[in-house]
């Protein structure tokens, strides 16, 4: 089942600030592109644009699966998400966060045992994430992304606070997703470049360029 992302000409501005300008690119299933450039080039508001929490102030995004154009906001539920404002319930124990968004997501709420187990949190289901450290968290917070098999995976700073295991497991995390759709992931972290098969660098004097 394809996806494809297209941008058009895609621009950002705050008040007369503009973040970034003339950005076209295109990106298909089984690719991970990563989105590289200084702090305040609009990496985390170009992922929130592609999933319809912010809007452009110029050109377009759109959607491309099943021979279907789609605008973000409608692409929504097959897209994955690690972004600021995604954060667990700290309230709630990672168990009922993770079951929260299945059932929110229409899949088995037993999955979201399997989920921790795969992000190495079984250990601590039943602890209230206001007490998890800032890896547990971002480990919790890639099983809500991930816990309804999303065809799209969009990632802000996704080893930040991970140790070297953590990473082994955001990079297989990104190939099993390259399987069945396309991964776009925003850093600062040259590390996490080498995940990529593609860049988007912004931040530049001229227009952003993707290779």
């Amino acid at each position: 089942m394809g996806v494809a992302l297209h941008c058009d000409n895609l621009g950002k501005a705050f008040g007369r600030r503009w973040l970034f300008r003339h950005l076209s690119v295109t990106v298909s299933s089984g690719t991970c592109v990563v989105i590289v450039g200084p702090n305040g080039s609009g990496k985390t508001t170009l992922l929130r644009m592609l999933c319809g929490l912010a809007a452009p102030t110029e050109g377009a995004i759109w959607w491309h699966r099943d021979g279907l154009r789609v605008p973000p906001r409608m692409a929504r539920r097959w897209l994955g998400a690690v972004l600021p404002d995604c954060e667990p319930y700290a309230e709630l124990t990672a168990a009922e966060n993770l079951q929260m968004v299945a059932a929110l997501q229409g899949v088995p709420t037993e999955r979201a045992a399997e989920w921790l187990e795969r992000v190495q949190l079984r250990h601590a289901q039943h602890q209230l994430v206001g007490t998890f450290s800032s890896g547990m968290r971002l480990r919790l917070k890639l099983a809500m992304a991930l816990v309804h098999t999303p065809v799209v995976l969009l990632l802000d700073e996704p080893t930040a606070f991970l140790d070297a295991a953590g990473r082994h497991l955001v990079g297989e995390l990104i190939a099993a997703q390259k399987q069945r759709g396309l991964v776009v992931l925003a850093t600062n972290d040259e590390r996490d470049v080498a995940y990529g098969d593609r860049q988007i660098i912004l931040g530049t004097d001229t227009a952003p360029t993707a290779d």
